[in-house]
């Protein structure tokens, strides 16, 4: 199950991270095609964030909250022994895994570990794992506790209505 939703997740956060490349493109050619020649000078500042964007998305995310939007979706979040990865180890992690991912013998290597081993050869270097979070269920208190204030509305409820 967990090897699904780390595909969708990494496929959710491609999506997103290169759609907003995409709008980054199309807002350098509409200022070429309104400004002329000055548009041109953008372009070189378009290749950098091209190779800057991809790892500033997954990277940043990674380091600060431990997961990304896809991951967020998917509930999966990346752990470290301490706790959050912090952000070099993040940086560090999203670089492992985008060129892992980005060359076709990494990205089958990795989907390998994952399927056999659970986990994949940057998180044994980062020493981080990725755990799936489940919804919060109620504690036996919390439970009585909401049967009691139930009971408490209903008998409230029943004392206005026999009243004119």
């Amino acid at each position: 199950m967990i090897v699904g939703l780390r595909i969708l997740a990494l496929v959710i956060d491609g999506a997103v991270c290169f759609c907003t490349l995409s709008l980054l493109f199309f807002g350098i050619g509409w200022l070429m095609e309104n400004t002329g020649s000055w548009g041109l000078l953008f372009i070189p500042l378009a290749f950098v964030w091209l190779i800057v964007w991809p790892f500033a998305y997954f990277g940043v995310m990674m380091g600060l909250w431990g997961r990304t939007p896809g991951k967020f979706i998917c509930r999966l979040k990346v752990v470290y022994v301490g706790g959050r990865p912090g952000l070099w180890r993040g940086l560090g992690r999203e670089t492992l895994k985008l060129l892992a991912v980005g060359s076709g013998i990494g990205a089958m290597l990795t989907l390998f570990q994952i399927i056999y081993c659970g986990h994949t050869w940057y998180d044994q270097i980062c020493g981080t794992e990725v755990n799936f979070t489940r919804y919060p269920r109620l504690t036996a208190t919390q439970r009585r506790y909401r049967q009691f204030m139930k009971e408490q509305h209903r008998e409230q409820n029943a004392g206005t209505e026999d009243a004119p």
